[in-house]
């Protein structure tokens, strides 16, 4: 036996007294070796039972199934980290040099990597404070889609168009983002033009028709609804809908259709935007200039000199 320590030691270790030392240390240590074994697998168990218990928490709160895998994972990784410092001061290796390599390393990773976690920890941010979920429709910038998915480093949106957007989770912390799913109802706000010559009083009736005949309305019967502004060609009338959330498009599209039909049927007029042209020449026989005004619907002023 003792032949064959010499010979490893001599194919591994120029110093044949080093592996020597390893295997006095092994038997010596034997002991504490096995306690650290045991603290590990007990450890590992109870690590285990603790995420599970986070995450029975958390979905008991309500959070977003995808605030759940990001938290589980972090409690896990972190307890295991703090298990295997735990084993190896078990068997007698001082952790304080581990710290302090595992803090310079962490320092040193942490100046490489600024950005990234940036976004990790806005990453935490969203999950913590919930301003949008998993499903969720939002709009970042010129972006806008359901939120797919929120990972360490970046949030995941698919947009109406199919297309996979990526937006780093420090982007989502810095610039405002609007949630159109997070209230359960909303207000559509409907502005609708009517010609000068048409009765405003009518238009508001025959709107106020519309609106009551559409069950998902819920406000139908106390709708906030007048003449918003008089416009340079139209009377603008505005109305407030209020509809569940997810009736928002359906209600929207299927309104502006019974509008338009109900006012072709009535006569009410949506009018064009309109302009005055004057146009002017100069009479060579008498030598004065005439001005002509007419109306046009997308013309410019000109003059025209003969």
């Amino acid at each position: 036996m003792t032949d064959v320590w010499m010979t490893l030691s001599s194919l591994v270790f120029h110093d044949e007294s080093t592996i020597l030392h390893l295997k006095d240390w092994f038997f010596n240590q034997a002991g504490n070796i096995l306690i650290a074994l045991i603290v590990f697998l007990v450890g590992r168990y109870i690590i285990h039972w603790i995420q599970r218990v986070a995450e029975r928490v958390m979905t008991r709160a309500d959070y977003d199934p995808a605030a759940m895998s990001f938290v589980s994972q972090m409690v896990y990784y972190v307890l295991l980290v703090g298990l295997i410092l735990i084993c190896i001061n078990q068997l007698g290796v001082p952790t304080t040099n581990f710290i302090a390599a595992f803090g310079a390393f962490g320092l040193g990773i942490g100046l490489a990597l600024q950005n990234n976690l940036a976004n990790l920890a806005s990453g935490l941010l969203i999950l913590l404070f919930k301003p949008f979920r998993a499903g969720h429709y939002i709009s970042v910038g010129d972006i806008e889609g359901n939120v797919q998915a929120i990972q360490f480093m970046n949030t995941i949106i698919i947009t109406k168009d199919q297309k996979r957007v990526y937006i780093p989770n420090s982007q989502m912390t810095s610039q405002p983002v609007t949630n159109f799913s997070y209230m359960r109802e909303r207000m559509i706000p409907f502005v609708f033009d009517i010609s000068y010559n048409n009765n405003h009083h009518d238009a508001i009736q025959l709107l106020k028709d519309i609106f009551s005949a559409d069950k998902r309305i819920l406000n139908s019967k106390s709708m906030e609804i007048g003449i918003k502004e008089f416009g340079n060609n139209s009377v603008r009338i505005a109305a407030f809908a209020r509809v569940n959330t997810s009736n928002y498009l359906d209600v929207f599209y299927d309104i502006m259709s019974d509008v338009k039909d109900a006012f072709d049927e009535h006569g009410i007029e949506i009018p064009y935007p309109q302009r005055v042209v004057y146009m002017q020449h100069v009479d060579s026989s008498v030598g004065e200039s005439v001005k002509m005004v007419g109306k046009g619907s997308d013309t410019k002023s000109m003059k025209k000199n003969r």
